[in-house]
């Protein structure tokens, strides 16, 4: 008797709880459908997508403008005036590399731009052979910004040994070829998608206002953390030791020969967040932050997901920030402290990638083996 009395309440507690579960999956579907996405992806557009890349184009424009100046005439206000362009250049892309999709996808912009840690061996086979060849699979990480990288503060200890590589050196003029090629390259990849989000694109962009595989929305959301992970894994992880058995690889890290892989690294989560918040120097408007609180969405705590993810990215950065440059140091030096800033990355990993994918109804579309 007393086993049929608990069967039945059982059975009634748990309609009541699959009752209840319904109805919030129902209201929250009902709350997140309502959410103005076209409105979103206007701000995003508008105010974040477009700047970025223009303020890329220009960036390339101006680096391939001074490597042709410096490679005219060498000489070391040249030089410095090129690594300045570069650099430069290369934080700008912090912004930029998140879109891939659209015009960016179509020519595979972020592999053509930032495939590193850059083939060193390659890239002097290239400047000994005098041919580059980009469509090659060899030479992809033999140019785009690690590849200059290299070619603008690798190739020598100090700038007058750089110097030399582009003045003295048998190789001078091939290689001072090169280097003009692969800015060129840049430049011109920048300016395809650039005009493209300049002109028509937009409009395929904001109206393309579903939560399905091909939506904008959806292409946003997975590209966004696609490019989390890397910054995690690629900027940090591996190069930490952390995800690669505890061997660590100080050489992989991002910006690496101009040692500003920690510059790199905080402005690229800055932008990460920036984009979730729908943030620009125009104020703050339509994000995910605001489509996860029409959606009620709520973390595994109970707490407002939105709140839970506003705050580790807060967490995220200010681990970051206690590191210095050059990271290649920092792996060798304070591991410690590199290993915690990764672990709290991947604390935004879940929130993002699980939580408010899930919230949100929205499709991880690429593949990887993160664990996650």
């Amino acid at each position: 008797m007393h086993k049929l009395i608990y069967a039945a309440l059982l059975a009634a507690s748990t309609f009541v709880l699959t009752q209840s579960c319904s109805k919030s999956a129902v209201d929250a579907s009902t709350q997140s459908s309502s959410f103005d996405r076209k409105g979103m992806l206007t701000n995003m557009s508008t105010n974040i997508i477009i700047p970025a890349y223009t303020s890329f184009q220009a960036a390339a424009v101006n680096l391939d403008v001074t490597a042709t100046s410096f490679t005219a005439s060498p000489d070391n206000a040249k030089l410095t005036a090129l690594q300045t362009a570069f650099q430069m250049a290369y934080k700008q892309w912090q912004s930029t590399s998140i879109f891939e999709f659209g015009p960016a996808e179509q020519i595979n912009l972020r592999i053509n731009t930032n495939t590193y840690p850059a083939d060193v061996a390659q890239i002097n086979t290239n400047v000994g052979a005098g041919i580059y060849n980009p469509s090659l699979l060899a030479n992809l990480a033999a140019k785009g910004l690690p590849a200059l990288d290299y070619l603008i503060f690798g190739v020598g200890a100090d700038n007058n040994a750089i110097l030399l590589q582009y003045t003295s050196d048998s190789k001078a003029t091939a290689r001072k070829t090169y280097l003009t090629t692969l800015t060129a390259e840049l430049k011109a990849n920048a300016t395809i998608v650039s005009t493209a989000w300049n002109t028509t694109y937009p409009s395929t962009f904001i109206n393309a206002t579903g939560t399905d595989v091909g939506s904008s929305v959806g292409q946003l959301i997975n590209q966004l953390i696609y490019d989390y992970e890397i910054l995690k894994n690629y900027e940090i992880g591996i190069p930490a030791g952390v995800q690669s058995m505890g061997t660590t690889y100080p050489t992989k890290v991002q910006g690496y020969y101009s040692k500003m892989s920690v510059q790199l690294v905080v402005l690229h989560i800055q932008a990460i967040q920036n984009i979730y918040l729908g943030k620009s120097v125009q104020g703050d408007g339509l994000g995910l932050d605001d489509y996860l609180t029409q959606a009620n969405a709520k973390s595994s705590t109970g707490s407002p997901l939105n709140d839970a993810i506003k705050n580790q990215f807060a967490v995220a950065t200010a681990k970051l920030q206690t590191l210095t440059d050059p990271l290649s140091d920092q792996i060798k030096t304070n591991p410690t402290a590199v290993t915690a800033a990764y672990t709290e990355l991947q604390k935004l990993t879940v929130l993002l990638k699980t939580d408010m994918t899930s919230s949100l109804g929205i499709l991880i579309t690429y593949g990887d083996n993160d664990g996650d």
